[in-house]
């Protein structure tokens, strides 16, 4: 069994996910990633808040895209990249299935045979737990992913490994003691001494839902109580975490920003000391849209304080080209331009679902009152970054985001959630 250090790097672009480039790019820059290949067929997502001139520009450069992602499959049906000369692997794979089934219609997914390789490869990584993984240290992620390719792709011949691998996951929330700090979260492994994050809970709490876990299923119920656990909101979050910080001890607390963090006692966007002598995480962009994810997953509805609050922090610190809440970073420009195919790929997902829960169009009012259409605007920012093959990747190369294989998976899923062929 192959183990892949990079991995770990991919674990962590789903903690970080600074987005970059220029704030709030127009609808009418979409496009720049231009056409040329047959299209797949339009979702006819109008309805949506993407015009049929938007909804073409990204049919285009989907077909593109499934070109450039199809040359990346190997031989066994394992997803690498060429240009990083990284071998096929789980973690690529999955992202790479649930890619393609993106880019076509469900008959056509039922029977596409780059999508039947890919998840037999994946099927062979299965261990007798149910996990699905290369590198044991990353294990909930890379089966999170698996579950997630195998939801998506809807077949039936692979139904047995999806369950038990979902199975595994269900298994590996962290239960106990509520007054755990990482009770009811997911950690990178199910080892002593665990610990959960914002991003693990994400990428678990996506898959089991694309399992279709049941409403009442207790997982929910703890993650309701964890998600609180990472939010600056002192009226849900009243503990106070204990760290240590180059032999300084400091005592951390919940800020009122009402934003998100990665867990309890760390941000990736740093902390301030207050007054009192206490200190404070920083809230920034892609934990705050995992929370609100989280919430959804949770069933905490819709009008809830919490949810509203955070859906305030995203409004007043709104913005696609770049991931709010590093100002304050050493190099806010670097900082600000890391993990952006994530970041976008997290916001698409929270705010869909957070409409969804609500039953109403949400139209984004920022810190200024200006309105935004953010299916347009997210569609916008990722066509106006595809390269010339078809590919996206980052030039900011954190996190594995200078993998085209990577990056290109990541913007094709967004582009399905944003149209609707994905849900």
């Amino acid at each position: 069994m192959r183990r892949l250090p990079f991995l770990i790097a991919l674990s962590l672009a789903l903690c970080l996910l600074p987005a970059c480039g220029d704030d709030d790019k127009a609808p009418s820059d979409a496009g720049k990633g231009g056409s040329g290949t047959t299209a797949p067929p339009s979702t006819g997502s109008t309805a949506a808040g993407i015009s049929d001139d938007l909804q073409a520009k990204i049919d285009g450069a989907v077909a593109k895209a499934r070109t450039y992602l199809l040359g990346q499959q190997e031989a066994k049906g394992g997803f690498g990249d060429t240009t990083m000369k990284v071998p096929g692997n789980v973690a690529f794979t999955a992202m790479s299935v649930s890619a393609l089934v993106g880019t076509v219609d469900a008959k056509t997914a039922a029977s596409d045979e780059a999508i039947t390789k890919g998840l037999a490869f994946l099927a062979g990584f299965q261990q007798e737990n149910g996990s699905i993984v290369d590198d044991p240290k990353v294990t909930n992620y890379a089966t999170a992913a698996a579950i997630s390719a195998f939801a998506a792709a809807r077949r039936s011949e692979f139904s047995k490994v999806q369950a038990k691998a979902a199975a595994y996951l269900e298994g590996s929330q962290i239960a106990g003691d509520e007054k755990d700090a990482s009770f009811g979260g997911f950690p990178y492994k199910v080892h002593l001494g665990q610990s959960a994050d914002a991003s693990n809970a994400l990428i678990a709490t996506n898959a089991l839902d694309e399992n279709g876990l049941p409403a009442d299923s207790v997982v929910r119920k703890r993650v309701a109580t964890y998600v609180s656990k990472v939010l600056n909101n002192s009226e849900a979050n009243t503990g106070e975490t204990e760290i240590v910080v180059d032999g300084e001890k400091r005592v951390v607390v919940s800020g009122v920003d009402m934003g998100g963090f990665y867990r309890p006692g760390e941000s990736k966007a740093g902390m301030m000391k207050r007054s009192d002598g206490k200190w404070e995480l920083r809230s920034y962009g892609s934990m705050t849209y995992a929370a609100l994810k989280l919430m959804m997953f949770a069933g905490i509805p819709a009008k809830d304080p919490r949810v509203q609050g955070v859906v305030g922090w995203i409004s007043k610190n709104w913005t696609v080209g770049r991931n709010p809440g590093f100002e304050n970073a050493e190099k806010p420009e670097e900082a600000g331009q890391q993990g952006v195919f994530y970041f976008l790929y997290t916001a698409a997902r929270a705010l869909a679902a957070y409409e969804k829960a609500s039953g109403e169009t949400l139209v984004v009012a920022d810190a200024d009152g200006r309105k935004h259409n953010w299916r347009a605007e997210i569609a916008a920012e990722i066509l106006s970054r595809q390269n010339e093959d078809g590919s996206w990747n980052n030039p900011v190369d954190r996190w594995m985001e200078g993998s085209k294989t990577l990056a290109t998976g990541f913007a094709l899923q967004t582009l399905a959630w944003l149209t609707g062929r994905m849900k």
